[in-house]
C-alpha cells in the first residue's frame, strides 16, 4: 500500500511562504480534508475500492451497505456460468420498486438520513418456504402485554390478511409463540428467518426465536431492520434472525432439529395495535459487492485505511496519518488545499501556477484510472402517438 504522511504534505505546503508565512497548521489540515471531500464528490479513486460479498435472498429488495461503503461499483453473482449471472443493471429508486422490465437490478436508496442498496436478482431461487401466512388464527400463544390477537383483512402486506396483536403496556414485554407444520434441515444454517411486523410505536427491541418447541430454540434481539434501517412506526417493517450467527441457545438446536416453532417478543412496546403478516424461512445466495471506501486515511495503529478525513470526528489530527494512494497523486488534495488557502490570499502571481500544477494532477489521475462508479440507466415508453412512431411500443435506456 502506497502513502503519503500528513507532515511530508504539511511540510511541503509550507515550501511556499508568499502563501503560509502566518498560517497555522490546523488550517492546512482543514483545507486538505476540504481536498478530500470535494474530490470524493468528484471522482472515485481506485484504491479506495473494496470487495466484499453480500448474502441475498429470494423476494427480499433492500440491503444493508457496508460501514464504510460511499459508492456502489460492481454487484454481480458469483455463478461461474455466464449465462447464469443475474447482470443487474443500476438505476433510480423509482424505477427499481416498480420493475418495468422484470430483470435483475440495483439501485441506492436513502431512508430517513441512512443508505441501504435495493437489489433485485432474479436468478435466485434456493431453499425458501413460507412457514406462516399469519391469515388463520390457530397455533397461536400470547402472553405478557399482548393481551389479544385476531386475522385483520385491513392491514397486511401480503396474501389476503395479518395477524392483529393488541399491546397494553404492562411488563414491558409481550410474547407471541407458533407451532406450524414441521420440517428438518441439516443445513439451516444456511438460512434465515424473515418476519414482516407492522409495528404501531417503535418499541425497544425485539427479540425472535426460531426451533423445535418454547424450551429448545435460537433467538436473536434486533434494534433495527433487516436492511440497516431503524425501526418505523405505522409501517410494515422487515427483520430476520441469521440462523448461523444468533445470540445464543435455548435448549438444543442441532442438524437433527425438528422445526416446528417460532416466536415474537417486543420488548418496551408501547400500547397499540401491532401486527405480524408472513413468516418466510429463506436460504441465501451471495454475490460480488465491489464499493468504494469513504475511508482515505491510515492511522500509525492501523495496517488499513480507516478513517474518512485526516481530522478525526473529535476534531484532532496526528501528522503521522497517512494519505492512501499513489504518491504522485498526492499532489491532487495538496494542490487542491493550497488553491483554498490563495484565494483568501488574493495572490494573483502564485495562484495560476498552483491552479496549473493542481489540472495537471487531475488530468493524469482521470486519465489513469477512470472511476467505476455505476451510471444510472432508466427506461421510458413511447407510444405510437408520439413522435410519429408506428410500433406498439419499446423501451429505451436513459444514462446519467
Amino acid at each position: 500500500m502506497q502513502t503519503t504522511l500528513l507532515s511530508t504534505l504539511l511540510n511541503r505546503m509550507n515550501r511556499w511562504q508568499a502563501i503560509y508565512r502566518n498560517t497555522e497548521e490546523q488550517f492546512l489540515v482543514y483545507d486538505l480534508d476540504e481536498a478530500l471531500r470535494n474530490l470524493m464528490r468528484t471522482h472515485q479513486l481506485p484504491w479506495t475500492l473494496k470487495k466484499t460479498t453480500l448474502r441475498v435472498f429470494d423476494e427480499v429488495l433492500e440491503y444493508p451497505t457496508a460501514s464504510d461503503h460511499l459508492k456502489l461499483a460492481i454487484l454481480e453473482g458469483q455463478e461461474e456460468n455466464y449465462a447464469d449471472k443475474p447482470k443487474p443493471y443500476y438505476t433510480s429508486i423509482k424505477e427499481f420498486y416498480e420493475d418495468p422490465n422484470n430483470r435483475s437490478s440495483v439501485a441506492e436508496i436513502w431512508d430517513q438520513a441512512t443508505k441501504f442498496l435495493g437489489i433485485r436478482n432474479k436468478n435466485i431461487g434456493g431453499n425458501n418456504r413460507i412457514i406462516d401466512t399469519c391469515e388463520l388464527d390457530s397455533g397461536y400463544t400470547i402472553s405478557g402485554d399482548i393481551t389479544a390477537k385476531a386475522i385483520d383483512n385491513v392491514i397486511y402486506k401480503t396474501g389476503n390478511g395479518s395477524l392483529r396483536l393488541t399491546v397494553v403496556n404492562s411488563t414491558g414485554t409481550g410474547l407471541l409463540e407458533k407451532s406450524f407444520t414441521a420440517f428438518t434441515d441439516t443445513v439451516y444454517k444456511r438460512n434465515y428467518v424473515f418476519y414482516r411486523v407492522f409495528l404501531s410505536t417503535a418499541p425497544t427491541s425485539i427479540t425472535l426465536r426460531f426451533g423445535a418447541d418454547s424450551s429448545n430454540y435460537l433467538y436473536k434481539t434486533i434494534t433495527i431492520q433487516f436492511s440497516g434501517q431503524a425501526f418505523k412506526a405505522n409501517d410494515f417493517n422487515y427483520i430476520a434472525i441469521d440462523l448461523n450467527a444468533p445470540d445464543g441457545t435455548t435448549g438444543t438446536v442441532d442438524t437433527s432439529t425438528l422445526f416446528d416453532y417460532y416466536a415474537m417478543q417486543l420488548n418496551g412496546a408501547a400500547s397499540g395495535l401491532y401486527y405480524i403478516d408472513e413468516v418466510s424461512y429463506k436460504q441465501w445466495r451471495l454475490m460480488d459487492y465491489w464499493y468504494y471506501s469513504n475511508f482515505q486515511i491510515k492511522t500509525i495503529s492501523s495496517s488499513v485505511a480507516d478513517q474518512q478525513f485526516f481530522m478525526n470526528v473529535s476534531e484532532i489530527y496526528s501528522t503521522d496519518s497517512e494519505l492512501i494512494g499513489p504518491k504522485e497523486f498526492a499532489d491532487i488534495i495538496m494542490y487542491d488545499a493550497m488553491t483554498s488557502t490563495i484565494a483568501d490570499l488574493e495572490n494573483s502571481k502564485v495562484y495560476p501556477k498552483i491552479l496549473e500544477k493542481r489540472d495537471m494532477a487531475w488530468d493524469a489521475l482521470k486519465s489513469n484510472y477512470p472511476s467505476l462508479e455505476q451510471l444510472i440507466t432508466t427506461h421510458r415508453w413511447r407510444f405510437p402517438s408520439q413522435m410519429g412512431s408506428t410500433s406498439r411500443s419499446f423501451s429505451e435506456d436513459n444514462r446519467y
